[in-house]
């Protein structure tokens, strides 16, 4: 069993949880000795928990913290095939490097898998400029072997394209884009994004035969998503939401996030010591610009974001819980069509509830049902066998068609 420090990985609640400050302020330009290692470095890096270290250190830390959260759980088999999800945000990057890194070791360190990377061009619904082909190139001369794909989202699968054939050059609106567009609320939006975002990288996956994706979720983004998820009415899933493996993508693709015992103190401190270049800032994602209350997703993130100031530890806590929580195993449970989460099949009091209300509300001031009659109705729109699951078909009734797509 690999044995680099350690001594530093106790307590997941404490040390795990000292999350970063706003700024990279631990690092220390001013030479001086390392406190790991006793050399003397131009550099030093003080994360909130740990001595002064230097570069080195420092990334031999971060990196055993990636491969200890493969190797542990023992989810990825040897040779696999491996779809890495790059966004341009400094943790998509961070976890590109390791990757590429872990893989050119000696046979005896190396991880043994074959890696492929894609990136999601979504800025046609962010409505802002397309992607940096330059940057990518960059990045793909920097990352090499490594074969790397470009494709939009939105788009048909059998769109992906090598990224040196990708052209940039205007698209008609797709069908992403008209739905987005009809959903009412930024909430429904941005969750109907995050699951057809989810759904293009199984595609993707299947199509370069690949049995495993890799998204670059850290311990702050997976607080935010439980709660989120929760707040949305996935709580029966909510588990999966911030695992280590999900398996709920289609054609049995799964889904890891080896970044989760990452802060943003250390991927801020990895990309200074790397010297990585973001292509986009971190948390720039889609309905994010329309401010800090115009969503649930929006208002969660700023509260998680006020917990890593102030209470550091509560963010570990928060997103650990997660592994906790477990729905009821089920056989013969049924999964959403959308999402791919599992439905439960009673019939729920707190869900009759909302569908009373509804159908109250929808029947408007002095028209009103009978009591018996509205919670007939409530009863017959929950046994619809319509295959979503609470959330999803939250969206559907905004975007007001008969199949969620």
């Amino acid at each position: 069993m690999c044995s680099i420090g350690e001594d530093d990985f106790g307590d997941e609640g404490a040390a795990h949880g000292m999350v970063a400050e706003s700024l990279p302020t631990g690092i220390v330009t001013s030479p001086g000795d390392c406190n790991k290692c006793g050399v003397a470095s131009s550099e030093l890096y003080k994360l909130n928990f740990r001595v002064a270290e230097c570069r080195d250190c420092f990334l031999m830390y971060a990196r055993h913290k990636f491969r200890a959260s493969l190797g542990a759980a023992k989810v990825l088999p040897r040779n696999a095939e491996v779809l890495l999800a790059v966004d341009g945000s400094a943790e998509s990057l961070v976890l590109l490097d390791m990757l590429h890194f872990a893989q050119t070791q000696n046979t005896f360190r190396r991880l043994h898998c074959n890696a492929r990377v894609v990136y999601v061009d979504d800025q046609s619904v962010h409505g802002g400029e397309s992607v940096n082909l330059q940057a990518l190139q960059a990045l793909s001369t920097r990352y090499e072997p490594l074969e790397f794909y470009v494709t939009e989202l939105g788009a048909s699968p059998c769109s992906l394209q090598r990224l040196a054939e990708y052209s940039t050059s205007p698209r008609e609106p797709n069908e992403l884009h008209t739905n987005l567009n009809k959903l009412r609320s930024l909430t429904a939006r941005q969750d109907y994004h995050q699951q057809q975002r989810k759904n293009l990288l199984a595609s993707v996956a299947q199509k370069l035969s690949c049995s495993h994706v890799c998204e670059p979720h850290i311990s702050g983004d997976l607080a935010t998503q439980l709660l989120t998820a929760i707040a949305l009415g996935r709580g029966g899933s909510a588990a999966l939401d911030v695992a280590l493996l999900d398996d709920r993508l289609a054609g049995g693709v799964k889904l890891l996030r080896p970044l989760r015992d990452l802060n943003e103190q250390e991927v801020r401190f990895y990309v200074h010591a790397r010297q990585l270049k973001p292509l986009r800032e971190s948390g720039s994602s889609y309905g994010q610009e329309r401010g800090q209350t115009a969503s649930l997703q929006n208002l969660t993130a700023v509260f998680v974001a006020n917990l890593q100031q102030n209470y550091p530890a509560t963010v570990s806590t928060v997103f650990r819980t997660g592994d906790k929580i477990a729905a009821n195993a089920n056989a013969e449970q049924a999964a959403c069509v959308h999402c791919q989460s599992p439905r439960d099949p009673k019939l729920s009091d707190t869900l009759m509830a909302i569908e009373y209300s509804r159908a109250v509300s929808e029947a408007g001031v002095g028209l009103s049902l009978e009591g018996d009659a509205s919670e007939r109705l409530a009863k017959q729109r929950l046994e619809f066998k319509d295959g979503l699951c609470h959330a999803c078909r939250c969206i559907q009734l905004e975007l007001g068609s008969d199949i969620l797509s």
